[in-house]
Protein backbone atom coordinates (compact mmCIF):
# COMPACT_ATOMS: atom_id res chain seq x y z
CA UNK A 1 0.00 0.00 0.00
CA UNK A 2 1.46 3.36 -1.07
CA UNK A 3 0.83 5.06 2.22
CA UNK A 4 2.43 7.53 4.53
CA UNK A 5 2.13 5.28 7.56
CA UNK A 6 2.18 6.79 11.00
CA UNK A 7 2.32 4.27 13.81
CA UNK A 8 1.44 5.29 17.31
CA UNK A 9 3.62 3.74 19.97
CA UNK A 10 0.91 1.65 21.59
CA UNK A 11 3.18 0.40 24.32
CA UNK A 12 4.08 3.95 25.30
CA UNK A 13 0.41 4.89 25.38
CA UNK A 14 -0.39 1.93 27.62
CA UNK A 15 2.49 2.77 29.94
CA UNK A 16 1.52 6.40 30.36
CA UNK A 17 -0.17 6.38 33.76
CA UNK A 18 -1.80 9.73 34.40
CA UNK A 19 -3.58 10.56 37.63
CA UNK A 20 -7.17 11.59 36.88
CA UNK A 21 -9.36 13.95 38.86
CA UNK A 22 -10.66 11.77 41.69
CA UNK A 23 -14.29 12.86 41.93
CA UNK A 24 -15.87 9.54 40.97
CA UNK A 25 -17.54 10.76 37.75
CA UNK A 26 -16.93 10.57 33.99
CA UNK A 27 -15.49 7.07 34.13
CA UNK A 28 -16.66 6.83 30.52
CA UNK A 29 -17.15 9.88 28.26
CA UNK A 30 -20.19 11.88 29.46
CA UNK A 31 -23.24 12.00 27.20
CA UNK A 32 -26.02 14.53 26.96
CA UNK A 33 -27.40 17.62 25.27
CA UNK A 34 -25.96 21.15 25.28
CA UNK A 35 -27.70 24.22 23.93
CA UNK A 36 -24.89 26.33 22.48
CA UNK A 37 -24.25 25.41 18.82
CA UNK A 38 -27.94 25.21 17.91
CA UNK A 39 -29.44 27.94 20.12
CA UNK A 40 -26.51 30.31 20.81
CA UNK A 41 -27.42 33.35 22.97
CA UNK A 42 -31.09 33.73 22.13
CA UNK A 43 -32.69 35.87 24.82
CA UNK A 44 -35.81 37.29 23.11
CA UNK A 45 -38.45 34.88 24.32
CA UNK A 46 -41.31 37.04 23.05
CA UNK A 47 -40.10 37.03 19.45
CA UNK A 48 -38.54 33.53 19.43
CA UNK A 49 -40.14 31.42 22.17
CA UNK A 50 -38.97 28.10 20.69
CA UNK A 51 -35.37 29.26 20.33
CA UNK A 52 -34.93 31.35 23.46
CA UNK A 53 -32.43 30.22 26.14
CA UNK A 54 -35.05 29.74 28.82
CA UNK A 55 -36.56 27.41 31.39
CA UNK A 56 -39.00 26.25 28.71
CA UNK A 57 -36.23 25.17 26.33
CA UNK A 58 -34.56 22.93 28.89
CA UNK A 59 -37.74 21.40 30.32
CA UNK A 60 -38.91 20.57 26.80
CA UNK A 61 -35.57 18.96 25.95
CA UNK A 62 -35.71 16.98 29.19
CA UNK A 63 -39.22 15.81 28.29
CA UNK A 64 -38.07 14.57 24.89
CA UNK A 65 -34.94 12.92 26.26
CA UNK A 66 -37.01 11.00 28.81
CA UNK A 67 -39.80 10.05 26.40
CA UNK A 68 -37.98 9.19 23.17
CA UNK A 69 -35.19 6.84 24.13
CA UNK A 70 -32.35 9.31 24.60
CA UNK A 71 -31.94 8.56 28.30
CA UNK A 72 -31.92 4.81 27.63
CA UNK A 73 -29.28 5.33 24.93
CA UNK A 74 -27.00 6.96 27.54
CA UNK A 75 -27.63 10.68 27.06
CA UNK A 76 -28.16 11.80 30.66
CA UNK A 77 -27.12 15.48 30.91
CA UNK A 78 -29.30 18.45 29.94
CA UNK A 79 -26.77 21.27 29.80
CA UNK A 80 -27.19 25.04 29.90
CA UNK A 81 -24.45 27.04 28.17
CA UNK A 82 -23.79 30.80 28.24
CA UNK A 83 -26.51 33.47 28.54
CA UNK A 84 -28.64 31.94 31.32
CA UNK A 85 -27.66 34.56 33.91
CA UNK A 86 -29.08 37.84 35.04
CA UNK A 87 -26.78 40.78 34.21
CA UNK A 88 -25.70 41.14 37.85
CA UNK A 89 -25.23 38.99 40.92
CA UNK A 90 -27.79 39.14 43.72
CA UNK A 91 -27.47 41.14 46.95
CA UNK A 92 -25.45 38.31 48.54
CA UNK A 93 -23.04 38.14 45.63
CA UNK A 94 -24.46 34.96 44.16
CA UNK A 95 -25.04 34.23 40.50
CA UNK A 96 -28.71 34.29 39.58
CA UNK A 97 -30.72 33.19 36.59
CA UNK A 98 -32.46 35.77 34.42
CA UNK A 99 -35.83 36.04 36.22
CA UNK A 100 -37.88 36.51 33.04
CA UNK A 101 -36.44 33.54 31.18
CA UNK A 102 -36.01 31.28 34.23
CA UNK A 103 -38.88 32.31 36.52
CA UNK A 104 -38.52 29.23 38.72
CA UNK A 105 -34.76 29.57 39.08
CA UNK A 106 -32.13 26.91 38.51
CA UNK A 107 -33.01 24.87 41.60
CA UNK A 108 -36.52 24.25 40.31
CA UNK A 109 -35.18 23.43 36.84
CA UNK A 110 -32.71 20.94 38.33
CA UNK A 111 -35.52 19.32 40.31
CA UNK A 112 -37.57 18.98 37.12
CA UNK A 113 -34.67 17.50 35.15
CA UNK A 114 -33.91 15.08 38.00
CA UNK A 115 -37.57 14.01 38.10
CA UNK A 116 -37.09 12.78 34.53
CA UNK A 117 -34.13 10.63 35.57
CA UNK A 118 -31.67 13.06 33.99
CA UNK A 119 -28.94 15.42 35.22
CA UNK A 120 -28.47 19.17 34.84
CA UNK A 121 -25.37 20.93 33.56
CA UNK A 122 -24.64 24.65 33.84
CA UNK A 123 -22.10 27.16 32.52
CA UNK A 124 -19.77 29.75 33.99
CA UNK A 125 -16.42 31.34 33.18
CA UNK A 126 -13.03 31.53 34.85
CA UNK A 127 -12.75 35.28 34.20
CA UNK A 128 -14.55 38.46 35.17
CA UNK A 129 -17.26 37.88 32.58
CA UNK A 130 -18.46 35.09 30.33
CA UNK A 131 -17.77 35.08 26.60
CA UNK A 132 -21.21 36.69 26.07
CA UNK A 133 -20.63 39.33 28.76
CA UNK A 134 -22.54 37.93 31.74
CA UNK A 135 -20.98 37.75 35.24
CA UNK A 136 -17.96 35.46 35.47
CA UNK A 137 -16.68 33.50 38.44
CA UNK A 138 -13.36 35.29 39.06
CA UNK A 139 -13.08 36.04 42.77
CA UNK A 140 -16.17 33.92 43.52
CA UNK A 141 -15.01 30.36 42.86
CA UNK A 142 -16.02 28.88 46.22
CA UNK A 143 -19.28 30.81 46.39
CA UNK A 144 -20.25 29.79 42.84
CA UNK A 145 -19.34 26.14 43.45
CA UNK A 146 -21.47 26.15 46.61
CA UNK A 147 -24.31 27.84 44.72
CA UNK A 148 -24.22 25.25 41.92
CA UNK A 149 -24.15 22.40 44.42
CA UNK A 150 -27.06 23.88 46.39
CA UNK A 151 -29.06 24.06 43.16
CA UNK A 152 -28.43 20.37 42.45
CA UNK A 153 -26.20 20.93 39.42
CA UNK A 154 -24.43 17.81 38.09
CA UNK A 155 -21.98 19.29 35.54
CA UNK A 156 -20.16 22.60 35.14
CA UNK A 157 -18.85 23.79 31.79
CA UNK A 158 -16.18 26.33 32.74
CA UNK A 159 -15.13 28.65 29.93
CA UNK A 160 -11.90 30.66 29.70
CA UNK A 161 -12.87 34.11 28.41
CA UNK A 162 -11.63 37.31 30.05
CA UNK A 163 -9.20 35.62 32.43
CA UNK A 164 -6.66 38.44 32.29
CA UNK A 165 -3.49 36.32 32.15
CA UNK A 166 -2.39 32.73 31.69
CA UNK A 167 -1.48 32.61 35.38
CA UNK A 168 -4.96 33.68 36.45
CA UNK A 169 -6.48 31.27 33.91
CA UNK A 170 -4.64 28.28 35.40
CA UNK A 171 -5.27 29.43 38.96
CA UNK A 172 -8.97 29.83 38.24
CA UNK A 173 -9.35 26.37 36.74
CA UNK A 174 -7.52 24.80 39.68
CA UNK A 175 -9.48 26.76 42.27
CA UNK A 176 -12.87 25.95 40.77
CA UNK A 177 -11.96 22.23 40.65
CA UNK A 178 -11.02 22.28 44.33
CA UNK A 179 -14.12 24.29 45.20
CA UNK A 180 -16.43 21.87 43.38
CA UNK A 181 -14.91 18.87 45.17
CA UNK A 182 -15.17 20.69 48.49
CA UNK A 183 -18.96 20.88 48.13
CA UNK A 184 -19.23 17.10 48.46
CA UNK A 185 -21.51 16.89 45.43
CA UNK A 186 -20.20 14.88 42.45
CA UNK A 187 -20.09 17.46 39.64
CA UNK A 188 -18.54 16.72 36.25
CA UNK A 189 -16.00 19.46 35.52
CA UNK A 190 -15.73 20.43 31.84
CA UNK A 191 -12.77 22.72 31.12
CA UNK A 192 -11.58 24.82 28.17
CA UNK A 193 -8.19 25.31 29.78
CA UNK A 194 -5.90 23.87 27.05
CA UNK A 195 -7.72 25.69 24.26
CA UNK A 196 -6.93 29.06 25.82
CA UNK A 197 -3.33 28.04 26.58
CA UNK A 198 -2.39 26.69 23.17
CA UNK A 199 -1.86 29.99 21.33
CA UNK A 200 0.89 30.81 23.85
CA UNK A 201 2.22 27.60 25.36
CA UNK A 202 1.93 23.81 25.26
CA UNK A 203 -0.66 22.62 27.79
CA UNK A 204 0.46 20.42 30.65
CA UNK A 205 -2.10 17.65 30.16
CA UNK A 206 -0.90 15.71 33.19
CA UNK A 207 -1.88 18.67 35.36
CA UNK A 208 -5.10 19.36 33.46
CA UNK A 209 -6.31 15.80 33.95
CA UNK A 210 -5.71 16.12 37.69
CA UNK A 211 -8.25 18.96 37.81
CA UNK A 212 -10.71 18.40 34.93
CA UNK A 213 -13.00 15.59 33.73
CA UNK A 214 -12.86 16.66 30.09
CA UNK A 215 -11.26 19.51 28.25
CA UNK A 216 -11.50 21.34 24.96
CA UNK A 217 -8.38 21.60 22.78
CA UNK A 218 -9.61 23.24 19.57
CA UNK A 219 -12.06 25.77 18.17
CA UNK A 220 -15.83 25.60 18.65
CA UNK A 221 -17.59 23.16 16.37
CA UNK A 222 -19.78 24.65 13.63
CA UNK A 223 -22.61 23.06 11.70
CA UNK A 224 -20.39 22.37 8.69
CA UNK A 225 -18.21 19.70 7.12
CA UNK A 226 -15.20 22.04 7.16
CA UNK A 227 -15.53 22.28 10.93
CA UNK A 228 -15.80 18.51 11.44
CA UNK A 229 -12.84 17.66 9.20
CA UNK A 230 -10.66 20.38 10.79
CA UNK A 231 -11.33 18.92 14.26
CA UNK A 232 -10.48 15.40 13.07
CA UNK A 233 -7.31 16.62 11.35
CA UNK A 234 -6.20 18.63 14.39
CA UNK A 235 -6.71 15.57 16.57
CA UNK A 236 -4.60 13.40 14.26
CA UNK A 237 -1.80 15.97 14.08
CA UNK A 238 -1.64 16.23 17.89
CA UNK A 239 -2.40 12.61 18.77
CA UNK A 240 1.09 11.93 20.15
CA UNK A 241 0.47 14.40 22.97
CA UNK A 242 -3.26 14.00 23.65
CA UNK A 243 -4.19 10.32 23.09
CA UNK A 244 -2.10 8.95 25.96
CA UNK A 245 -3.67 11.34 28.46
CA UNK A 246 -7.31 10.29 27.90
CA UNK A 247 -8.94 7.64 30.03
CA UNK A 248 -11.49 7.01 32.79
CA UNK A 249 -12.12 10.27 34.62
CA UNK A 250 -10.57 12.55 31.97
CA UNK A 251 -11.26 12.97 28.24
CA UNK A 252 -10.26 15.09 25.25
CA UNK A 253 -13.38 16.96 24.10
CA UNK A 254 -13.68 17.72 20.35
CA UNK A 255 -16.94 19.59 21.06
CA UNK A 256 -20.60 19.02 20.30
CA UNK A 257 -22.37 16.63 17.95
CA UNK A 258 -24.21 18.71 15.32
CA UNK A 259 -26.00 15.75 13.75
CA UNK A 260 -29.65 16.54 13.07
CA UNK A 261 -29.08 20.19 12.16
CA UNK A 262 -28.53 21.70 8.71
CA UNK A 263 -24.90 21.65 7.62
CA UNK A 264 -23.92 17.96 7.30
CA UNK A 265 -24.86 15.48 4.62
CA UNK A 266 -25.79 11.97 5.73
CA UNK A 267 -22.26 10.72 5.01
CA UNK A 268 -20.75 13.57 7.02
CA UNK A 269 -23.11 12.91 9.93
CA UNK A 270 -21.99 9.27 9.90
CA UNK A 271 -18.38 10.48 9.92
CA UNK A 272 -18.90 12.69 12.95
CA UNK A 273 -20.61 9.93 14.92
CA UNK A 274 -18.00 7.33 13.96
CA UNK A 275 -15.00 9.56 14.63
CA UNK A 276 -16.35 10.84 17.96
CA UNK A 277 -16.71 7.17 18.99
CA UNK A 278 -13.15 6.40 17.87
CA UNK A 279 -11.83 9.48 19.72
CA UNK A 280 -13.54 8.49 23.02
CA UNK A 281 -15.21 11.90 22.92
CA UNK A 282 -17.87 13.21 25.27
CA UNK A 283 -21.13 12.99 23.30
CA UNK A 284 -23.04 16.23 23.80
CA UNK A 285 -25.62 16.83 21.10
CA UNK A 286 -26.50 20.40 20.14
CA UNK A 287 -29.65 20.13 18.05
CA UNK A 288 -33.40 20.43 18.41
CA UNK A 289 -34.57 17.09 19.75
CA UNK A 290 -38.16 18.24 19.35
CA UNK A 291 -37.74 18.25 15.56
CA UNK A 292 -35.41 15.32 14.95
CA UNK A 293 -35.51 13.38 11.68
CA UNK A 294 -35.74 9.60 12.10
CA UNK A 295 -32.39 8.90 10.40
CA UNK A 296 -30.55 11.38 12.66
CA UNK A 297 -32.20 9.85 15.72
CA UNK A 298 -31.20 6.36 14.55
CA UNK A 299 -27.59 7.44 14.16
CA UNK A 300 -27.35 9.29 17.46
CA UNK A 301 -29.01 6.43 19.36
CA UNK A 302 -27.09 3.63 17.61
CA UNK A 303 -26.27 1.23 20.43
CA UNK A 304 -23.26 -0.34 18.73
CA UNK A 305 -21.59 3.01 18.09
CA UNK A 306 -22.33 4.19 21.62
CA UNK A 307 -20.89 0.95 23.00
CA UNK A 308 -17.61 1.76 21.23
CA UNK A 309 -17.64 5.31 22.58
CA UNK A 310 -18.42 4.07 26.10
CA UNK A 311 -16.01 1.13 26.11
CA UNK A 312 -14.81 0.71 29.72
CA UNK A 313 -11.15 0.25 28.75
CA UNK A 314 -11.22 4.00 28.12
CA UNK A 315 -8.49 4.27 25.50
CA UNK A 316 -8.73 6.97 22.84
CA UNK A 317 -8.26 5.99 19.20
CA UNK A 318 -5.68 7.38 16.80
CA UNK A 319 -4.83 7.58 13.12
CA UNK A 320 -2.73 4.66 11.91
CA UNK A 321 -2.28 5.57 8.25
CA UNK A 322 -3.06 8.28 5.71
CA UNK A 323 -3.06 7.41 2.00
CA UNK A 324 -4.13 10.22 -0.34
CA UNK A 325 -7.75 10.96 0.63
CA UNK A 326 -8.11 7.92 2.91
CA UNK A 327 -7.42 7.70 6.62
CA UNK A 328 -7.27 4.53 8.73
CA UNK A 329 -8.01 4.92 12.45
CA UNK A 330 -8.16 2.37 15.25
CA UNK A 331 -9.22 2.31 18.88
CA UNK A 332 -8.32 -0.45 21.37
CA UNK A 333 -11.39 -1.86 23.12
CA UNK A 334 -12.04 -4.26 25.98
CA UNK A 335 -11.39 -7.98 25.48
CA UNK A 336 -8.64 -7.30 22.90
CA UNK A 337 -11.15 -6.01 20.34
CA UNK A 338 -10.59 -2.97 18.15
CA UNK A 339 -12.82 -0.35 16.56
CA UNK A 340 -11.57 0.62 13.10
CA UNK A 341 -12.65 3.61 11.01
CA UNK A 342 -11.92 4.13 7.32
CA UNK A 343 -12.52 7.78 6.43
CA UNK A 344 -12.68 9.07 2.84
CA UNK A 345 -11.86 12.79 2.81
CA UNK A 346 -12.40 13.15 -0.95
CA UNK A 347 -15.14 15.63 -1.85
CA UNK A 348 -15.54 14.81 -5.54
CA UNK A 349 -16.62 11.75 -7.47
CA UNK A 350 -18.27 8.63 -6.09
CA UNK A 351 -17.52 5.73 -3.76
CA UNK A 352 -13.93 4.50 -3.68
CA UNK A 353 -12.27 1.41 -2.29
CA UNK A 354 -9.50 1.39 0.30
CA UNK A 355 -7.55 -1.85 0.70
CA UNK A 356 -5.27 -2.57 3.64
CA UNK A 357 -3.69 -5.55 5.34
CA UNK A 358 -5.12 -6.61 8.70
CA UNK A 359 -1.53 -6.72 9.96
CA UNK A 360 -1.81 -2.92 10.15
CA UNK A 361 -4.22 -3.17 13.06
CA UNK A 362 -3.31 -3.30 16.72
CA UNK A 363 0.42 -3.31 16.05
CA UNK A 364 -0.14 -6.59 14.23
CA UNK A 365 -2.15 -8.19 17.05
CA UNK A 366 -5.78 -7.23 16.36
CA UNK A 367 -6.42 -10.15 14.01
CA UNK A 368 -3.79 -12.64 15.14
CA UNK A 369 -4.28 -15.47 14.30
CA UNK A 370 -7.85 -14.69 13.14
CA UNK A 371 -10.75 -12.34 13.80
CA UNK A 372 -14.39 -11.68 13.05
CA UNK A 373 -15.33 -8.33 11.56
CA UNK A 374 -18.65 -6.54 12.04
CA UNK A 375 -19.54 -3.37 10.16
CA UNK A 376 -21.29 -0.87 12.44
CA UNK A 377 -21.70 2.18 10.15
CA UNK A 378 -23.09 3.33 7.79
CA UNK A 379 -25.15 0.13 8.08
CA UNK A 380 -24.78 -2.99 10.20
CA UNK A 381 -23.32 -5.98 8.38
CA UNK A 382 -21.39 -9.12 9.29
CA UNK A 383 -18.19 -9.37 7.26
CA UNK A 384 -17.27 -12.82 8.54
CA UNK A 385 -13.95 -14.32 9.64
CA UNK A 386 -10.49 -13.27 8.42
CA UNK A 387 -6.97 -14.40 9.20
CA UNK A 388 -3.96 -12.36 10.22
CA UNK A 389 -2.53 -11.93 6.72
CA UNK A 390 -5.82 -11.13 4.99
CA UNK A 391 -6.43 -7.87 3.20
CA UNK A 392 -9.65 -5.94 3.61
CA UNK A 393 -11.20 -3.81 0.87
CA UNK A 394 -13.63 -1.19 2.15
CA UNK A 395 -15.88 0.93 -0.07
CA UNK A 396 -16.40 4.41 1.34
CA UNK A 397 -18.50 7.26 -0.02
CA UNK A 398 -17.00 10.77 -0.34
CA UNK A 399 -16.72 12.47 3.08
CA UNK A 400 -18.04 9.24 4.61
CA UNK A 401 -16.70 6.72 7.07
CA UNK A 402 -17.04 2.97 7.47
CA UNK A 403 -16.86 1.93 11.13
CA UNK A 404 -15.88 -1.66 11.93
CA UNK A 405 -15.48 -3.76 15.06
CA UNK A 406 -12.68 -6.34 14.93
CA UNK A 407 -12.85 -9.16 17.48
CA UNK A 408 -9.97 -11.66 17.80
CA UNK A 409 -10.80 -15.38 17.71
Amino acid sequence: MAAAVRWVLVAAVAAAAVVALDNGVARTPPMGWLHWERFLCGTDCAAEPDRCVSERLFTEMADVMAAEGWKEAGYEFVCIDDCWMAPTRDERGRLQADPRRFPGGIRALADYVHSKGLKLGIYSDVGNSTCAGFPGSYGHYELDAQTFASWGVDLLKFDGCNAGSLGLLAEGYRNMSLALNKTGRPIVYSCEWPFYLRPVQQPNYTEIKQYCNHWRNFYDVYDSWNSIKSIVEWTALHQDSIVKIAGPGGWNDPDMLVIGNFGLSWEQAVTQMAMWAIMAAPLFMSNDLRRMKPEAKWLLQNKEVIAINQDPLGKQGYRVAKDKSFELWERPLSDRAYAVAVLNQQEIGGPRNFTFSLTFLGNGLACNPACSIQQILPTSRDWGVYNWVSSLSVEVNPTGTVLLRVVPL
